[in-house]
């Protein structure tokens, strides 16, 4: 199975908080590298989803996911999801 993926993998992969900083200030959103650096405590606000996306190998999917994990709340199972 692949390993529990994190908003601090995602931040990593998309080159670090100060490459976050740069995409999100070029794409017209305003935010310090604090805000960024907070994410690992409150999830990866979903407002921002569309500037990272792009940067990392990571979906909608994964991002979610590591946002449940920061958050410490339970992911759905798919049953769950579904019912």
């Amino acid at each position: 199975m692949e390993a529990e993926i994190s908003v601090m993998k995602i931040i990593k992969e998309a080159g670090g908080a100060a490459a976050v900083e740069r995409a999100c200030i070029e794409a017209g959103v305003t935010i310090t590298r604090d805000a960024i650096y907070k994410w690992r405590l409150t999830g990866i606000p979903d407002r921002h989803w569309r500037v990272l996306i792009p940067l990392t190998q990571y979906g909608p999917e994964e991002f979610y996911r590591a946002n449940c994990a920061a958050r410490d709340t339970p992911y759905p199972a798919v049953n769950e999801a579904a019912a």
